[in-house]
């Protein structure tokens, strides 16, 4: 405390406007530092910022792309399951004639060995409009 007292005392307006000063400057520079300190903060946070939104920007695009994909893979996979519907329809309509053409040939196989209406029905699970005329045709009279 006496530094500053005789400090004072020996030019007291000098003295303290060179304090003053001193001071100023001192804060002056503190709050350029500081000042330029958060700009170059702010500066790097700006760019990592706009890295970010670039990032954020191809992810959407590569989900968009995807959804696309997959849109595309779900309309493909709608056709291969409509095809393989009407495959499986065709096959049994052609298993249900090909059953009924075998119970027709074993009918008039059975109508040439000279069996009776009851026996080819029995047998083949044909009704008698179906085997009647295959008796007319192929039966032994």
């Amino acid at each position: 405390m006496n530094f500053l007292n005789n400090f004072i005392e020996k030019d007291p307006i000098g003295n303290t406007t060179f304090l003053i000063i001193f001071v100023t400057l001192f804060f002056i520079m503190v709050i350029s530092f500081a000042f330029f300190f958060d700009y170059s903060k702010n500066n790097k946070n700006f760019k990592t910022i706009q890295t970010l939104e670039r990032a954020m920007k191809d992810l959407i695009e590569e989900f968009r792309s995807l959804e696309l994909n997959f849109s595309e893979q779900k309309k493909i996979l709608q056709d291969y399951k409509y095809t393989l519907e009407k495959l499986d329809l065709e096959v049994s309509r052609l298993a249900d004639a090909n059953k009924g053409d075998t119970n027709i040939t074993t009918a008039i196989q059975m109508a040439n060995q000279g069996r009776s209406l009851d026996e080819i029905s029995a047998s083949t699970g044909l009704s008698s409009e179906e085997i009647e005329p295959i008796l007319k045709y192929h039966g032994k009279n």
